[in-house]
């Protein structure tokens, strides 16, 4: 019910991809994401420097519908996209008989059927790509290889057919505009989209070569045939041999970024940490107005009314130690009181309805090692065997919590077939960069063999440890460690731990396990 992705978005950016599991027989759930990222200390990245409001503003999130899952070669069958392809039919048929039809939900219909088309194609050339490659590397493709090419190519050319038949009902006379120009620009898409998938799967069979030849030509004919689709029907989105064809990839995510938007949901970030200011003032000033007025009585007890400069003196003295006491109580009570406030609370709605689908609430705060749990710890340092090996490398730690309330039900209404949520962090390590030293250094050393003096190139990089607990609805819990390896140019790669005999201790030690060796730094 909790699935996720950390990965490298770009040089800068990590990415952490979320799919949260809806269960429409429940009212509502929830889901607690945590990530704690390990910082070393010579960076200097502390809760001064780098402030919650930073982090936010460092911080993209984007909340979309988890894309209905069809399999490649279920895509043409009969029926099987009857609650997308219904709509759309039912508001061209009112429009053609001089009525008025609903627009917009036959819009984000036909952008959703190219959603799914993307989906399905994502999922059945990856799956025939990983099983091609597995098969080369013990020696090469043979008789199965072929008719899986084949059939991809088939399934592929199906999935495409029944999206043009739509499509024709689409250019009806009478269909307005925005309608038939959504259906150019998913047509536009899926042949983009079509053709990449057919001529990546033509690199893997010239790979292969001995007996792949007919589907090797069945899987270019296709490529050029969509290559073509988009020539005759006046889309630009084609590559032109020796020009710079800088507006192709431009021309894709336009429509990427426009068919995708069937997908995504109105997130509104609203400040939660006033409250929690608010509140501390208040107790702060309370406490300070108390001391005023205790002092206040007991210098008239002991003065009266007479104005002396005993009396003056102590007047200003207790008015300067009630305005220390109210900052003091601010700066003291402050953090503790705000642990129990997120600092936004982002409200999930509906982009056509704008019915509210979940809430969120976040917090962030930079804290020490010390402070984390037991088993955070552990799994931090599991790989390393002494205290030395520790204390070498001090650490501040930027953690990041997130509580997911989905209301499960009006989800599971928002769109047909949807079966979960997807939430995009982008956390940005940018930050990381400004005190980092250069990406290479120097060093000395006289050769072993020669006993000449040499010099040779050392690559300076720094490892960032990364650290998810992700909580389910149903209580499961899991534990995940990646490391971040960067340098004064960005993000290097991003290496999964994995983790060998793993398992929860007793109370006092945390979990307890190995490193796979060849992962351990």
């Amino acid at each position: 019910m909790l699935d996720h992705r950390l990965d490298r978005h770009d040089r800068t950016q990590l990415e952490l991809k979320l799919s949260y599991g809806i269960r429409p027989d429940r009212k509502r759930q929830r889901y607690r994401v945590e990530a704690f990222v390990f910082v070393p200390r010579v960076l200097a990245l502390t809760r001064h420097t780098y402030t919650a409001a930073r982090f936010y503003e460092d911080t993209a999130t984007f909340i979309r519908l988890t894309t209905p899952k069809i399999s490649l070669p279920m895509f043409g069958r009969e029926g099987v996209l009857d609650p997308w392809v219904d709509p759309v039919i039912a508001t061209i048929e009112a429009f053609a008989s001089g009525h008025e039809g609903k627009l917009d939900e036959a819009v984000r219909n036909l952008k959703l059927l190219g959603c799914i088309f993307k989906g399905s194609l994502r999922d059945e050339r990856l799956d025939l790509k990983a099983r091609l490659e597995r098969a080369l590397a013990n020696g090469g493709l043979g008789d199965d290889a072929a008719t899986s090419l084949h059939s991809f190519a088939e399934d592929l050319a199906g999935a495409r057919a029944s999206l043009d038949h739509l499509g024709a009902l689409a250019e009806h006379a009478h269909v307005p505009n925005t309608l038939r120009e959504a259906w150019q620009a998913v047509d536009e898409y899926t042949s983009l989209l079509a053709e990449e998938a057919a001529t990546d799967m033509v690199a893997l069979a010239q790979a292969g070569r001995k007996g792949l030849e007919s589907a090797r030509a069945r899987l270019q004919d296709l490529a050029i045939s969509e290559f073509r689709h988009r020539r005759g029907r006046g889309y630009m989105s084609w590559a032109a041999e020796g020009e710079r064809n800088e507006h192709l990839p431009h021309r894709w995510r336009v429509l990427k970024r426009y068919v995708s938007s069937a997908l995504y949901l109105s997130v509104s970030r609203e400040g939660a940490g006033e409250w929690a200011n608010d509140i501390i003032a208040m107790v702060a000033a309370g406490i300070a107005m108390l001391f005023a007025t205790v002092a206040i009585l007991t210098i008239q007890a002991a003065w009266g009314t007479n104005f002396s400069a005993a009396f003056i003196g102590a007047m200003v003295l207790s008015y300067i130690i009630k305005d220390r006491i109210k900052e003091l109580g601010k700066r003291k009570f402050g953090p503790r009181i705000a642990r129990f406030f997120p600092d936004h609370n982002l409200a999930i709605s509906s982009s056509g309805t704008g019915a509210q689908l979940g809430l969120c609430k976040e917090n962030f705060e930079v804290t020490k090692v010390s402070k984390l749990d037991e088993e955070l710890r552990t799994l931090r340092y599991l790989e390393l065997s002494s205290s030395h090996a520790i204390e070498g490398r001090p650490e501040t730690v930027l953690r990041y919590t997130k509580r997911v309330l989905l209301s499960s039900q009006k989800l599971a209404a928002e769109m047909p077939g949807a079966n979960g949520l997807t939430d995009i962090i982008r956390l940005n390590m940018a930050p990381l960069l400004a005190r980092m030293d250069d990406p290479w250094e120097t060093y000395r050393y006289v050769h072993p063999r020669t006993e000449e003096l040499c010099e040779t190139r050392c690559a300076r990089v720094y490892h960032i440890n990364v650290l998810l607990r992700l909580t389910a609805a149903g209580g499961e819990r899991s534990l995940e460690r990646v490391r971040v390896v960067m340098n004064k140019k960005g993000i290097v790669r991003v290496e999964p731990i994995r983790v060998q005999a793993f398992e929860a201790g007793p109370p006092e030690t945390g979990l307890t396990g190995r490193i796979d060796p060849a992962m351990a730094t």
